[in-house]
Order: C-alpha cells, then sequence, then structure tokens
C-alpha cells in the first residue's frame, strides 16, 4: 500500500478543487496504485501523482489519461479541465451551405458512420478511420547466407535490446532486417523504423513521429521530449512492438530510447559497437567466411557457373569476401550474361578498377568508406595514410607495435577497428588492412591529400 497523500490546500482554488475531483474518481476506482495507472495511462506514477496533488492544473492531455485508468468520462472531463483552464472549447466548422432546385439554403444531412472495432495498436482519426498498426519494415533482404552463430544469439529470449554491430559492407542491416522480418508476425501492436544515417530527424521529431504511428493524437502528446521518450518506453515494455533503428553513429541518438522490451523487441544497428550502452545484446559481424562467400556467389550466379566454382572463390577474394561487395558483383555480373565470367573476373585484378566498378545506382563501396573515412579522427588518418603505404601482402601488425611507431595511443587502433577500415587477423592483437580499404586509400585519399583538398 502506497503512503498516504498530503491534503490538498484548500486556498487554491478552482485547481485545488479539480484536484479533488480527481481524488474522488480515483476513490471510485478502488484507489488503484499510481504505479497500476501508470501501466494503462502510459505516464509515470509522478506525473499522475502530481496532476492529484493540487500545486498546479495539469495538462489536458495527463488529465485524460488519468481519467482512463480510473475508467471515467474523457469527455466530460475534458469539458470541466476547459472550464478550469479558462480555455473556449473548440467551435466545429460550419457545414457548407447548399441549395436546393428552388434556391433555398438548405443544411445537409449529417452522416452517421457505423462503429468500428478498435484493435490494440490501431490509431483512430477524428473521421472514425481506423488505421492498422504501424508496419514501417522496408522490404525482407533475399539471398542471405551462413551467419549460423550470430542467428543463434538472436534466438535467446530476453528483455535487452539488441545492438548489432560491425565494419562497413558486412551485411548488417540486411541481417538486422531478416530477423526483425521473422518476428514481425508476433508484433501486432506494430513495427516501427527509422534511418539515422541519412539526414536524419532530430531527437523530438523522431519520437513524435513513433508516438503518432502508434496512434496518439496530437492533443495527447506530452510536450517534453523526456516525458515523449518516456511513453514511448512504455509502449515498448508493455506492447508487442518491434523498434529497428539503422546508421545509429552514437549512443546519444538513443540512449532516451533505450527500455526493457519484455513483449516486444529494440534492434539497434551501428558500425560503432557503442559500448556506452548498458545491459544490451551484442551480436558483431565480420566479413564472410570463404565457404559462404562462395555459396553467395553460385547461388546467385547458378546459371553462370556451373560446376566450376574456381571463379567464384577467385571472385570472393577480389572483394575480400565482403557481402556488400559481393552483393554488387554478382548483381552486375547477372546483367551480362553475355560474358564469360572468368574474362570480367580478369578485368578486375588491378584493386583500383574493382573499387571504381563495385558500385550500382546508388550504391557504392567507395562512398561507404568515405563515409566511414570522414567519421575519424585526425590520429586515425594518419595511421590509416601509413599503414596504406605498406607492401600489399604486409600485414598492418599488432596493437603494441603500431602504437610504438607513431604518437597515438592503443584507442586510434580501436577506433580504426571500430569503423571496419582495420581489421583483426585472428591472433591476439593483430590486425590487417583490407585490399579495398588500401585501394580506397592509395586511389581516393592520397590523391585527394596532394591537392590540399580531402573530399572538397
Amino acid at each position: 500500500m502506497g503512503r498516504p497523500e498530503k491534503p490538498i490546500n484548500a486556498s487554491g482554488g478552482a485547481v485545488a478543487a479539480f484536484a479533488s475531483e480527481l481524488r474522488r474518481l480515483r476513490a471510485l476506482a478502488g484507489n488503484p496504485t499510481y504505479r497500476d495507472m501508470a501501466r494503462s495511462a502510459l505516464y509515470s506514477p509522478s506525473v499522475l501523482s502530481s496532476a492529484a496533488s493540487g500545486h498546479r492544473l495539469p495538462t489536458l492531455q495527463v488529465t485524460l489519461a488519468f481519467v482512463a485508468a480510473c475508467g471515467g468520462d474523457q469527455e466530460v472531463w475534458r469539458r470541466r479541465w476547459l472550464e478550469v483552464s479558462g480555455t473556449p472549447p473548440p467551435q466545429p466548422p460550419s457545414p457548407p451551405r447548399q441549395r436546393d432546385f428552388t434556391g433555398r439554403t438548405v443544411m445537409p444531412a449529417r452522416a452517421v458512420l457505423p462503429a468500428r472495432t478498435v484493435l490494440p495498436g490501431q490509431a483512430v482519426l477524428p473521421n472514425r478511420t481506423v488505421l492498422p498498426p504501424p508496419a514501417q519494415l522496408p522490404l525482407r533482404p533475399r539471398g542471405l547466407v551462413g551467419r549460423t552463430r550470430e542467428r543463434s544469439l538472436l534466438s535467446r529470449p530476453t528483455a535487452e535490446p539488441i545492438v548489432i554491430c560491425g565494419p562497413v559492407g558486412v551485411g548488417k542491416s540486411a541481417f538486422a532486417l531478416d530477423y526483425a522480418h521473422q518476428i514481425a508476425g508476433e508484433m501486432v501492436d506494430g513495427q516501427l523504423y527509422a534511418d539515422l544515417g541519412s539526414a536524419p530527424p532530430d531527437d523530438r521529431s523522431l519520437v513524435t513521429c513513433f508516438l503518432r504511428a502508434c496512434g496518439m493524437r496530437e492533443e495527447q502528446l506530452p510536450d517534453g521530449l523526456g516525458q515523449q521518450a518516456g511513453v514511448l518506453r512504455s509502449m515498448l515494455a508493455e506492447r508487442k512492438l518491434l523498434m529497428l533503428l539503422e546508421n545509429v553513429r552514437d549512443e546519444r541518438q538513443v540512449r532516451l530510447l533505450m527500455a526493457e522490451t519484455r513483449r516486444g523487441a529494440m534492434i539497434v544497428v551501428s558500425r560503432n559497437p557503442l559500448l556506452g550502452l548498458r545491459d544490451v545484446r551484442r551480436v558483431r559481424l565480420d566479413v564472410l567466411p570463404r565457404d559462404d562467400s562462395v555459396t553467395m556467389i553460385s547461388e546467385a550466379l547458378a546459371d553462370r557457373v556451373a560446376a566450376d566454382l574456381v571463379d567464384c572463390d577467385r571472385l570472393a577474394e577480389l572483394c575480400g569476401d565482403l557481402p556488400l561487395a559481393i552483393d554488387i558483383a554478382v548483381r552486375k555480373l547477372a546483367a551480362r550474361p553475355d560474358v564469360p565470367l572468368a574474362r570480367i573476373i580478369g578485368r578486375l585484378t588491378d584493386r583500383g578498377a574493382l573499387l571504381d566498378w563495385l558500385r550500382i545506382g546508388d550504391v557504392s563501396v567507395s562512398d561507404l568508406l568515405r563515409s566511414a573515412y570522414l567519421q575519424l579522427g585526425g590520429a586515425a588518418r594518419t595511421l590509416l595514410h601509413e599503414l596504406a603505404h605498406r607492401l600489399p601482402g604486409e600485414p598492418a601488425g599488432r596493437a603494441d607495435d603500431l602504437t610504438s611507431t607513431a604518437p597515438i595511443g592503443d584507442e586510434v587502433v580501436d577506433e580504426l577497428a571500430a569503423a571496419g577500415l582495420l581489421r583483426h587477423d585472428g591472433r591476439a592483437g593483430a590486425y590487417r588492412l583490407d585490399p579495398l580499404v588500401r585501394a580506397f586509400v592509395v586511389r581516393y585519399v592520397i590523391p585527394k591529400m596532394n591537392q590540399r583538398s580531402i573530399f572538397s
């Protein structure tokens, strides 16, 4: 049983009387705790308790949520709130005037729409149109191979948010979307999606858009970003709702939204492991094993490769087993069925030419490497330039060797590794520079530096 509420100051006038009526309504409902009311009202217990304190008039949104949690008549309380606040009630728009065949002005008959059942997660517009739960996921990717170990990490039940991380081009988005579509059927309250990488909206507009998609009307939205994020976290905790956030740059973009998802799921996709977020399940992706790379190519080009897997292995090697590079390559090869596979591969042995070729439509390996490069600090860029000048077959080295040859710290090596521009080679503390990354630096970065205009 909760602590008794403080008495309301009777000198508070209409606001105090309004708070007393709210307390009376709660008493008639059996005095539910504010914690119990918060589960259905989607406001915190402290906000609901403050509404009945008599210190100040609560907002209309909080008042209606309080009343709904106690089973009261929201329309009656809406009128009470308008009266106490001194806000004039909105006037309904005048219907357009029409004339009959004699020229007299007549009023059109008001259409009465039949009542419709509203299911969980559905929004109702003022004209009673029932909207379906949000289903915002992009198309499900096809042709994914491998990732057995990573898939098993997602299959364990948990209420923790999931962070899928890994370097540029390893297929994080496709992997996350594939899993999201697998569980979408269970998420009867809807699926929310946002790409925070390209021209991301500000935090408030993102949260507001999600709340509207979940059925909240404009007058129900809390005023502050923190309160809106709290409502959204409550929805994630209590509803069968899925949220997928792609291309997250740092922890600040998602920290307000992190919530336990006892019935739903929250998935965050980022190149950065977002180590600043506690109590999340991280699934890190890397380039594919060679067998999976060959399978990906042979399945996509089944009519071309027949039983000859040598060319598939060579193409996988040229692409560095990077799923994005392989996907672009097989789509371009499928568009040229008249040209022998071996002939095309023979033209791509030069890494610079290969990097130029790995572009299709608005998708480009070099553009993604460029975006990762531009997010590096000065020390990390300097180290990357030095590594790119080494012989092509020479490994990047061990972390202690790298940090001892230049005035840098381990965090610079970690920064390059987190960006996907330096990769662990399987030995403890050892790294290597992928051929495509080396080609990118030599072909695009160094010439621009010599021109004193990096990516201008």
